[in-house]
């Protein structure tokens, strides 16, 4: 859908240019945003690889481990089912420090390989388990105390203060992990009800 508004928005825009005799003026800025493109492309890709390689460092030298170590009793808690697998609290683990240090592009492939171990773990794979639809509200929910990825961005497109934003995020992505927990909460305790009804 979003690929169909694109290209409409697009096709009018040349279209207007061709119809007021302004084309050349399309052609120079095409060429002129393709550069910047390209520039502010390589800039933040060193910013993520700067970032991902900080979380390596970490991997490595255990400070994930003990992040993961202090999320464990509250991710047992909220996923009772899952006390007895170690690795994927782990997982989840990594997955919520890598959202919460802002580094979506590390916490995308750690949270597909949670859905895969918790997929093995799911009675009927057919559909998604109360667990995938709890751990999907805690990770989509995007808590972030530190959103590198968006302070890099902020900084390349030249923001006189990248930091500013560190407050509402970090309040925005509360509101929306709560929220969405809640909600999760909610909705689960109302499916569990209508089966007892049946």
């Amino acid at each position: 859908m979003i690929n169909t508004v694109w290209f409409f928005l697009i096709f009018i825009s040349i279209f207007t240019a061709v119809a007021e005799g302004k084309l050349t003026t399309v052609s120079d800025s095409i060429f002129k945003n393709a550069a910047h493109a390209v520039e502010f492309t390589i800039g933040l890709a060193g910013a993520i690889a700067f970032w991902s390689g900080m979380l390596k460092i970490a991997e490595v030298s255990g400070i994930t481990r003990t992040i993961a170590r202090l999320f464990q009793p509250l991710l047992i808690r909220l996923f009772p089912v899952l006390k007895g697998h170690r690795n994927i609290i782990g997982l989840i683990s990594m997955t919520v420090t890598a959202n919460l240090l802002g580094l979506g592009n590390v916490a995308t492939p750690l949270g597909l390989k949670t859905m895969e171990e918790l997929q093995k773990l799911n009675p009927r794979p057919e559909r998604a388990s109360d667990t995938i639809c709890t751990v999907l509200s805690v990770i989509l929910g995007g808590l972030c105390i530190l959103p590198t990825t968006l302070i890099a961005v902020r900084a390349k497109a030249g923001s006189a203060n990248p930091g500013a934003i560190l407050v509402p995020v970090i309040l925005v992505s509360l509101t929306g992990t709560v929220t969405g927990l809640t909600a999760n909460y909610l909705f689960l305790h109302a499916c569990r009800w209508f089966r007892r009804k049946e």
